[in-house]
């Protein structure tokens, strides 16, 4: 599978994604939470609507949630996108490097600032639905991690992290990852993908 840089490409779920989103959904049922907020991007919302469906919780839709915008970009495959780069050990110079026509990482930094004040501030359990790159940041700044932290993040597809707010301001990560909701179901042959 060839993995292209999609960015604002507002494409939907494929059929094995659906059925991820569905039993991430699942995975809510019964667990008490009040809002549902997510990426305005297809993909993102598809995702969310399983979760708000078999919590009974409500979905919002905040287009700041978006993954980076690649610009002309979008579509390249990532190792091309990769190429013309500037290298990740020069981490100032990569953070702030935006594609023609896109954002940079620091952009994105910047957008999910409110988010973050939103989040912190308010007095309900909240789902957050977003994309690879965008959750890396967002998650390295409710952990009050400097932005460099953020390459150390890798989400599967439908994968749940847990934060907990701590009375003292700061969060805990409860978990990190986590895609043992998948395994309920076999997807495409075998759980790892094989036909046996």
């Amino acid at each position: 599978m060839e993995q292209r840089a999609q960015g604002h490409t507002d494409i939907p779920l494929d059929e094995e994604g659906i059925l991820q989103a569905d039993m991430l959904g699942h995975s809510f049922a019964g667990v008490g939470i009040d809002r549902v907020l997510s990426s305005d991007l297809k993909r993102s919302v598809q995702t969310a609507e399983p979760i708000a469906k078999y919590s009974g919780a409500r979905l919002d839709v905040d287009k700041r949630l978006r993954e980076r915008s690649f610009g002309n970009w979008e579509g390249l495959p990532f190792d091309e996108f990769r190429h013309r780069s500037p290298s990740p050990e020069r981490m100032e110079e990569l953070f702030a490097f935006r594609p023609p026509g896109g954002e940079s990482f620091k952009d994105v930094w910047v957008r999910l600032d409110p988010v973050v004040h939103e989040l912190r501030r308010s007095e309900i359990d909240s789902v957050v639905v977003t994309h690879g790159g965008s959750c890396a940041l967002l998650l390295a700044k409710l952990l009050d991690a400097p932005y460099p932290t953020s390459r150390a993040f890798r989400f599967g597809n439908a994968a749940v992290v847990d934060l907990e707010l701590r009375p003292d301001g700061m969060y805990t990560m409860l978990r990190y990852n986590d895609t043992s909701h998948l395994r309920s179901q076999v997807l495409s042959g075998g759980v790892d993908g094989s036909h046996r």
